[in-house]
C-alpha cells in the first residue's frame, strides 16, 4: 500500500485542505506537537538533501549568481556613479578568473559586459546622441586593427581572433567611462572614486605582504618571479611590476593634490605615504624609476600653483624620509639584491635577459608582417622557451615592452593608430595646462600617471588589461570637458 503523509504544507499544496480537514479541525492539527514535529524532520531533511547536493555537484554557480546580482544592483546605484564603481573597482582585479568554455572570465570582463548593456539601455531610452572626438577615433581605430590583424595575417585566425576579442573588453572601459562622465562634477567624483581605489589596492597588497613574513601565507603574493627567496605583492592584479606601477600611479595623484590644495592635506599625505610604501613593496625596479620621473614632472607642472610652498615641502619631506627608512628595510632583502644584480650583471640579468629576448623574437617576425602584423598576442604560436629554457616548456609567452608588442601583433597601422591617440592627447593635454583651471591638478595628476603607466610598460605592458585604459578614459575625458564643457561625449538627442 502506498503511504501519504497529510501535513498540512502538503494539503495546502494540493488544495485539499477544506475537503479533507474541517477548518476547526486543520487548525488544531497546526498547532499540535506532531505537525511541529514533523515540520522539523520536513526541515533537517532539506538540510540534509541540500548538502548532499552541494557536497557531489558543483554549485558553485549559485555563488557567482548571487555575486552578479550583487554587481548589477551596485551599477544601477546612484547612477552613474555605481557602475563606474564597478569599472573603477573590477579593473584592479584581474588576477582573479572563472573557466568559462575554455576562456579565462576576469571580473573586468564581467564588469564591462553589465556595464555595456547599463549604457545601451540608458542611451535608448533617454534618446542620447553620441559625439566622439579625434582621440576616440584613434582608439577605434586600434581596437579594429586589432581584429584585421588577427584575421587576415595570423597562422591561427581562430585562436587570434578570441585573443582580439579579449583585448576588446580590456580598451571597451575607456568608452564606457567616455560615454559616463559627462560634466565637470561627475568628472571630480570619479576621480576621487579612483583615488579610493588605489588607497584599498595598495592596502590590500601591503597587508598580503606582511602577512606573508608574519605567518607565510601566500594569498596575494608572487614567491619568485624575480628571486627564488623573494615574494612580492601583486595584491589583485596580475603580478607584482604591475602592482608597482598601479601604486605609483596613484602616489602621482595624491603628490598633486597635496601641492596644490589646502584642505584634507593630513589626508593627502597618509595617503601618499600608503600608496608609495605598496610601490617599494613590490620590488619593481621599472616602478620605482617611472615613479621618479612622473613625480618630478609633477614638481615642474605644479611650481607655480604651490601654496604655501614652504611648509608643504616640510611637511612632505619627513613623509619620504620615513619611506626611504621602511624602503631601506626592504632593499636589505629583494629589493636591494635585484638593484645589485642590475648594475653586476647589465643586461645579462635574468629578468632583463628574458625580456629582451621576447623582444628580439618578436622583432624577428615583424618583417613579414610589417603593416598589419601577426594578430593579437600571436608570439606565443610561433615561439617556446624550451628551446632556450627546457625547464620553462609551459611558461607563457608575451612582450613586455608596449611598443614591440602592439608592432607585432598590428604593424604599423595599429602602431601608428595607438601613437596618433597619444599624441593627440597630450596635445590637449598641452593646451588646457596653459590655463588657469581650478581642476588643473586633477589633471596633472592624471598625466604625470599616464607618463608613469608609458614608463613602466616598456618593461611590463600593462596595457592588456582594463585598469590601463580606465585611467586613459578618465584622462580623456578631463582633458576634454576641461577644454570646455561643451565637449561632453553624450549630448541630448536632436541637440
Amino acid at each position: 500500500m502506498w503511504a501519504v503523509s497529510l501535513t498540512p504544507g502538503f494539503l495546502r499544496l494540493v488544495g485539499l485542505s477544506h475537503i479533507i480537514m474541517p477548518e476547526t479541525t486543520l487548525a488544531t492539527w497546526w498547532e499540535s506537537k506532531l505537525a511541529r514535529r514533523l515540520d522539523f524532520v520536513a526541515v533537517v531533511a532539506a538540510i540534509l538533501v541540500l548538502c548532499r547536493v552541494a557536497l557531489e555537484e558543483d554549485v558553485s554557480w549559485v555563488a557567482w549568481l548571487l555575486v552578479g546580482a550583487f554587481v548589477v544592483l551596485l551599477a544601477l546605484a546612484r547612477w552613474p556613479y555605481g557602475s563606474l564603481f564597478v569599472l573603477i573597482g573590477m579593473s584592479v582585479m584581474p588576477r582573479f578568473f572563472v573557466q568559462i568554455f575554455g576562456w579565462k572570465a576576469r571580473p573586468e570582463h564581467f564588469a564591462v559586459a553589465i556595464i555595456s548593456v547599463v549604457v545601451g539601455v540608458w542611451l535608448l531610452r533617454h534618446k542620447r546622441e553620441v559625439r566622439l572626438e579625434k582621440l576616440d577615433y584613434w582608439v577605434l581605430a586600434y581596437v579594429a586593427i586589432n581584429y584585421a590583424s588577427s584575421a587576415f595575417g595570423s597562422s591561427s585566425p581562430s585562436a587570434t581572433l578570441r585573443w582580439a576579442l579579449m583585448n576588446n573588453l580590456a580598451v571597451l572601459p575607456y568608452f564606457l567611462i567616455r560615454l559616463l562622465i559627462r560634466d565637470l562634477a561627475v568628472l571630480e567624483k570619479t576621480f576621487r572614486i579612483l583615488l579610493g581605489v588605489g588607497v584599498a589596492e595598495s592596502v590590500y597588497g601591503i597587508l598580503c605582504y606582511a602577512s606573508n613574513h608574519m605567518f607565510a601565507t601566500t594569498t596575494g603574493m608572487e614567491i619568485g618571479q624575480y628571486l627564488v627567496n623573494v615574494a612580492a605583492p601583486y595584491g589583485s592584479l596580475y603580478e607584482p611590476n604591475l602592482f608597482g606601477a598601479y601604486s605609483a600611479c596613484c602616489a602621482v595623484l595624491f603628490l598633486a593634490l597635496y601641492l596644490s590644495e589646502n584642505e584634507h592635506r593630513l589626508g593627502y599625505l597618509i595617503c601618499l605615504v600608503v600608496v608609495s610604501l605598496a610601490t617599494v613593496l613590490s620590488f619593481s625596479r621599472g616602478a620605482l624609476l617611472a615613479l621618479v620621473i612622473a613625480a618630478a614632472f609633477v614638481f615642474w607642472q605644479m611650481r607655480r600653483r604651490w601654496n604655501a610652498r614652504r611648509s608643504k615641502i616640510g611637511t612632505l619631506l619627513p613623509a619620504l624620509a620615513l619611506i626611504l627608512i621602511i624602503a631601506a628595510g626592504a632593499m636589505s632583502g629583494g629589493l636591494q639584491e635585484r638593484m645589485r644584480n642590475l648594475f653586476e650583471q647589465g643586461l645579462a640579468e635574468e629578468t632583463t635577459a628574458t625580456r629582451l629576448l621576447s623582444i628580439w623574437e618578436s622583432l624577428q617576425d615583424v618583417p613579414d608582417h610589417l603593416l598589419l602584423g601577426s594578430g593579437t598576442a600571436s608570439l606565443q604560436l610561433s615561439f617556446d622557451w624550451s628551446k632556450y629554457v627546457p625547464e620553462w616548456t609551459d611558461n607563457a609567452t608575451w612582450v613586455g615592452n608596449v611598443g614591440v608588442r602592439i608592432l607585432h601583433d598590428t604593424g604599423l597601422l595599429g602602431l601608428t593608430a595607438f601613437l596618433g591617440f597619444l599624441v593627440s592627447l597630450w596635445w590637449k593635454i598641452h593646451q588646457v595646462l596653459r590655463g588657469r583651471n581650478s581642476q588643473i591638478p586633477m589633471l596633472v595628476g592624471l598625466s604625470a600617471g599616464a607618463l608613469l603607466y608609458g614608463l613602466s610598460f616598456q618593461l611590463t605592458d600593462g596595457t592588456i588589461l582594463a585598469f590601463s585604459w580606465v585611467h586613459l578614459g578618465l584622462l580623456a575625458s578631463a582633458v576634454i570637458l576641461l577644454s570646455g564643457p561643451s565637449q561632453s561625449v553624450v549630448t541630448e538627442g536632436g541637440t
